[in-house]
């Protein structure tokens, strides 16, 4: 899963506040791209490079980043389970995920245990817990930073078992992943595919606001690596990002209205996660611009692909969590064998009005994984691992 979407879990906010050292909560920043929405647009130059991304990430997958390196000894594990631990159960991205990540278990003839994090690090402690009293295999933590249950990971490294986090930056640029614990940052770049989508949709004059998702270190990060793109490709583009926390959820839709409303003329409006959007649409409402400012949000899923459909939302990024569950496998897999874990990027797809008609928008089909492509990754990693 490479969604971060904390803001069901305000608790859980808190706790990742106070170990991250997050500034401005609940604040708003602005980040310009250079200054006010030019008339020219942009060069052509710029132009055909946001076209040329933007066509690229609304087709599907046709070349899996399946690593290369094969994994040996798995079968020495065979019957061992390992436990997926996610911020939130119920999440239907986590869901998908957990589906599966059992199926790529069973194929290396392990099993999978979840264990409902609830957004709360003292449930986070007790699955961990479970875990190490279970002699787990592995443990797999999705979207959860290491902080939230410090002490909990600490004695389940101590006793030898792998630790992958996934969907979350490592905590520092020297960190390096091992055998013991590894980062699994996910679909880091939804941002910048919006970045690319509204540059092009905008011909490179946006007058655009991003509500960022300050309650982790990572989601931060994710938009800030995007302003770099509109700052080189969109000198035209006036982009206004704004904080958006768990810990004031039930102001989200009167503060969106206000962004709006502060800043006439805006016609893009990025929410960073889908966690957010229902209270977002219902802010654009209330601020009387529902025609006139095109709505974006990634981490999607069938809700958000739901209103695309309908064209409450012009773009939405999601991520095939079909594969995201085989990738964790893999590397849960190479980390029990001493194998050296690898990069494990997940694909991700931009659906706009020119590809989701032929979409079917519903769990079944978004939890295959065919929005993206086809399920080739399946047998790729099974070789991999010596079963296939």
């Amino acid at each position: 899963m490479t969604l971060i979407r904390k803001r069901w879990l305000a608790s859980a906010a808190v706790a990742v506040l106070a170990s991250a050292t997050l500034a401005g909560c609940g604040s708003s920043g602005t980040s310009g791209s250079g200054g006010s929405s030019s008339s020219s647009g942009g060069s052509s130059a710029d132009l055909a490079k946001a076209q040329q991304e933007v066509t690229s990430l609304e087709a599907v997958t046709t070349k899996y980043p399946v690593p290369t390196a094969k994994v040996s000894g798995v079968s020495s594990f065979k019957g061992r389970k390992v436990y997926y631990i996610p911020l939130a159960q119920a999440i239907p991205g986590f869901v998908d995920t957990a589906k599966s990540m059992k199926q790529a278990l069973g194929t290396a003839g392990l099993s999978q245990q979840v264990c409902d994090g609830q957004g709360q690090p003292s449930a986070i402690a007790s699955c961990v817990q479970q875990a190490v009293a279970a002699n787990a295999a592995g443990i797999v933590l999705d979207a959860i930073p290491y902080g939230m249950a410090q002490n909990a990971l600490d004695a389940a490294k101590a006793k030898g078992i792998p630790i992958i986090i996934a969907d979350q930056y490592a905590p520092t640029t020297s960190t390096t992943n091992t055998d013991q614990v590894t980062y699994v940052p996910g679909a880091t770049d939804q941002p910048s595919a919006i970045a690319w989508w509204i540059i092009n949709a905008s011909k490179g004059k946006a007058k655009a606001i991003i509500a960022e998702e300050i309650d982790s270190p990572s989601s931060k990060q994710y938009v800030t690596n995007s302003l770099s793109i509109y700052k080189q490709y969109c000198p035209g583009c006036d982009i206004e990002v704004k904080d958006i926390t768990a810990t004031t959820d039930a102001l989200l839709a009167s503060d969106t209205s206000s962004n709006i409303l502060r800043d006439p003329g805006v016609e893009y409006y990025y929410t960073e996660f889908e966690d957010s959007l229902q209270d977002t649409v219902q802010g654009i409402q209330q601020s009387g611009h529902a025609t006139s400012v095109a709505l974006s949000v990634a981490g999607g899923s069938v809700n958000g692909l739901g209103l695309l459909k309908n064209g409450t939302v012009k773009a939405v990024v999601a991520v095939d969590e079909a594969y995201a569950g085989y990738a964790l496998t893999d590397e849960i897999l190479r980390m029990m064998t001493k194998s050296a874990p690898v990069a494990e990027p997940y694909p991700v797809r931009l659906f706009t009005a020119d590809n989701i008609g032929s979409i079917s928008v519903t769990t079944a089909a978004e939890s295959s994984g065919l929005w993206f492509g086809d399920a080739s990754f399946e047998t790729s990693y099974s070789a991999l691992w010596g079963v296939g």
